[in-house]
């Protein structure tokens, strides 16, 4: 399974931490590969939180960056999960505003038909 996972910056980095971390240590071994980007919000709020920098074995991606295989629906993607999920970054889904990579790769999810 290749699985997307966006932080966003609402409230909630330790739900997203929880799941990185999981997915560092069962991942692989299940099958699943996993790309990562964080809006800046996103890395803003993890540091408040957490208290520390993300570090994971994962590729990332900058959210400005839209050479990310994802943003693209013949890249065969799987899934994503925008965890934790700002009010704006579901508004912003939702009404199909791509104006980061986030966006564009949940356009994409739900355009083909993929779980988001």
């Amino acid at each position: 399974m290749k699985l997307v996972v966006a932080v966003s910056g609402a409230s909630g980095a330790p739900y997203a931490r929880r799941l990185l971390d999981f997915l560092a240590e069962h991942g692989k071994a299940s099958g699943v590969s996993v790309d990562l980007v964080f809006t800046q919000t996103g890395k803003q709020v993890w540091k408040h939180e957490l208290g520390a920098e993300p570090r994971y074995p994962f590729r990332t991606w900058k959210n400005q960056d839209f050479t990310a295989p994802f943003a693209s629906g013949s890249a065969l993607y799987d899934a994503m999960v925008v965890i934790p999920c700002s009010a704006g970054a579901l508004a912003r889904i939702a009404y199909g505003i791509s104006v980061d990579l986030v966006g564009r790769a949940a356009d994409v999810m739900l355009k083909e038909r993929r779980r988001l």
